[in-house]
C-alpha cells in the first residue's frame, strides 16, 4: 500500500514537472527577447522597461511548483548559477542606465522540499558603498554584481559560500569581486572577516570584508576558481603609466597569484 502511494505521488510530480516545463519553453522565447533586450536595445527607457517585464515574467515562472530544477538555457544575458549543494540558484544581471552608470540585479531561490517559490530579490545600492570592500551588508543593501561562479567551503560546521562577480563600473575601470555569504534563518549575510593577504598597492588596504579588485576596462585581468588545486588564481596587475594607485591604468602582468581555504579564512600566501 504504501509501495503504491508513493508510487503515485512520483507520477503526480512527473506529471506536474512535465507540464511545467512545456509552459517553461512557451515562455522561453519571450523572456530570452527581453533578456537580450535589456543588454542590446539602444534605448535606455526601453532597456529598463524590458527588464521591468522581464523581471516580473521570470517571477511568474518561478511560481510554477518545483521550478528550482527549470534550466534557462536560452537565457545567456542571465547568470544562473547552482550552488554545489544545491541550497539555492542565484540569478544576476545589469542593466546599462547610460555611459558611466550600471544597475545591478539579483535574486536567489532557494530550493525547498515543497517546491514552492521561495525567492529572495537583492537591491543594489552601490551609490552608499563609500567603501564598498569594508562593509558587512545584506541583499536589501548590496553592492552589485553579475555573478559567475559558486564555491562551497566549509568551517566548524558551517558551510560558506564564496562568489565570483563582476561588475562593468564606469567607462574606465572594471572590477572583479570575491564575495563570502553565509545563511543564517535562510537569509543571506553578505561580506566578513574572511581574508588575509600580504600588502599590495593594487589590493584593497587590509582588513577587507570582501575583496574588490579594480582593473582597466577591456583588460584581460581574471580571478577564477581552480577546482583541482582548490585555489581562487588572480591576476597579478601593474600598471601602463608606473602609477599603482590609478586603478584605470591596471593591466595582468602575465603571472598570477592565488587564494587557499584555510581555517575559514582565503589566504594568500607570501611570495617570495
Amino acid at each position: 500500500m504504501l509501495k503504491q502511494l508513493l508510487f503515485s505521488i512520483f507520477l503526480i510530480c512527473t506529471f506536474q514537472f512535465s507540464n511545467a516545463q512545456v509552459n517553461l519553453d512557451s515562455t522561453g522565447l519571450a523572456l530570452q527577447k527581453l533578456a537580450i533586450q535589456i543588454v542590446e536595445d539602444s534605448n535606455s527607457e526601453n532597456r529598463y522597461l524590458a527588464d521591468s517585464i522581464f523581471t516580473k515574467s521570470l517571477v511568474k515562472t518561478l511560481k510554477t511548483p518545483f521550478s528550482f530544477n527549470f534550466k534557462f538555457d536560452s537565457l545567456k544575458s542571465i547568470s544562473q548559477l547552482i550552488s554545489p549543494d544545491k541550497k539555492f540558484k542565484i540569478f544576476s544581471w545589469h542593466i546599462k542606465l547610460n555611459e558611466d552608470t550600471f544597475l545591478q540585479r539579483a535574486a536567489i531561490q532557494i530550493n525547498t522540499l515543497d517546491g514552492q517559490l521561495k525567492l529572495l530579490p537583492f537591491f543594489d545600492k552601490s551609490e552608499m558603498f563609500d567603501a564598498p570592500e569594508s562593509e558587512i551588508c545584506n541583499r536589501k543593501k548590496w553592492m552589485g554584481a553579475i555573478y559567475y561562479d559558486i564555491i562551497l567551503t566549509d568551517y566548524n560546521n558551517s558551510k560558506f559560500y564564496t562568489l565570483l562577480g563582476f561588475d562593468d563600473y564606469n567607462n574606465f575601470t572594471s572590477r572583479k569581486i570575491i564575495e563570502v555569504i553565509r545563511f543564517e534563518n535562510d537569509e543571506p549575510i553578505l561580506g566578513g572577516n574572511y581574508f588575509v593577504y600580504p600588502p599590495d598597492e593594487t589590493y584593497p588596504v587590509a582588513p577587507v570584508e570582501r575583496f574588490v579588485y579594480h582593473y582597466k576596462k577591456g583588460s584581460n585581468a581574471y580571478i577564477r576558481y581552480n577546482n583541482e588545486s582548490k585555489q581562487i588564481t588572480l591576476s597579478e596587475l601593474s600598471s601602463t603609466n608606473n602609477d599603482l594607485k590609478m586603478k584605470s591604468t591596471l593591466v595582468p602582468t602575465g603571472n598570477e597569484v592565488f587564494f587557499v581555504w584555510k581555517n575559514g579564512k582565503w589566504v594568500m600566501p607570501e611570495i617570495e
